[in-house]
């Protein structure tokens, strides 16, 4: 991230054909800087030399995925390989949190029904195990465990600590079959169109073979009225622990805000993320 640069002058640096004059920064997003420009188009720069390479996956993956989906996804139209950047044309719509009601959840629920149908060598990506994304979940809970327990009181640090074993260790929650997941449908990365039809889906920046659960968890919980109408779409919950699962990995999303906020030295992210573990913490599995 360039803080001393001016928006303008960055953005015409990389897409002078663009002929940039209002360019506005738009979204808190994590590890990109995006800008609107001039009439509807949006140019997105990474911050670090992580989110760069996440960046360059998806100038290959996007038209794939633009190709094979019933709903819009950005697609880029012009791309700096060298920075990298990307700049599309803007997808608009309202996000979920300010959603008026229509067909949106139901379109959503068919949206991700073809996005986990979609064959993971489409984008460059291998399939994998239900056994593949239980390790991975192992190694994200012994880093949640070193770096965000600590910061609980030691009562509550235990607590979850031992739902976090219960997890992982439970033979029945780690029967399915993954695919390709979005892996960060929040609000914002979901616009619905101002009838009520879903206009679009944002920011693919995690996509990756994993549990298809992990695109319900937060429309569940959040609105479970939505929520469950997205997954009758679907067809209904593929396995028996599919509810289980989903609000497990709901309650672990706050971890992620926690380690942000360490990372970056930003401690209102710290302390918003530990209040969101707190709250959410009674959705992790216990001992049976």
């Amino acid at each position: 991230m360039t803080d001393e640069v001016d928006p303008r002058v960055r953005v015409a640096t990389a897409f002078p054909e663009l002929d940039a004059r209002d360019v506005r920064p738009i979204g808190a997003g994590w590890t990109v800087d995006t800008y609107e420009v001039d009439d509807g188009w949006i140019v997105q720069f990474p911050r670090d030399d992580r989110a760069a390479e996440r960046l360059r996956a998806q100038i290959e993956m996007l038209p794939e995925l633009a190709a094979e989906l019933p709903t819009l996804v950005p697609e880029p139209t012009h791309v700096d390989l060298d920075g990298p950047a990307i700049a599309y044309r803007k997808i608009d719509g309202v996000p979920l949190d300010e959603a008026p009601d229509g067909m949106w959840p139901e379109r959503l629920g068919r949206f991700l029904y073809d996005l986990h149908l979609m064959p993971p060598e489409y984008v460059g990506l291998r399939g994998g195990t239900a056994a593949d994304v239980r390790d991975t979940m192992r190694s994200e809970l012994a880093q949640f465990r070193d770096e965000v327990l600590p910061l609980l009181e030691p009562e509550e640090s235990a607590h979850i600590a031992s739902a976090f074993t219960a997890f992982v260790d439970d033979d029945q929650l780690w029967r399915f079959a993954p695919c390709l997941t979005h892996r960060d449908l929040g609000p914002e990365h979901v616009l619905v169109s101002r009838s009520g039809d879903l206009a679009g889906v944002l920011d693919w920046e995690e996509l990756a073979v994993d549990d298809p659960v992990a695109d319900f968890a937060w429309l569940l919980h959040e609105m479970p009225e939505e929520g469950e109408r997205a997954l009758s779409a679907y067809g209904g919950a593929p396995d028996p622990a599919f509810r289980t699962r989903g609000a497990a990995r709901y309650a672990l999303m706050p971890f992620h805000e926690v380690l942000y906020g360490l990372e970056t030295g930003q401690p209102g992210f710290v302390d918003s993320g530990i209040e969101g573990v707190r709250r959410r913490a009674v959705h992790l599995p216990v001992r049976g």
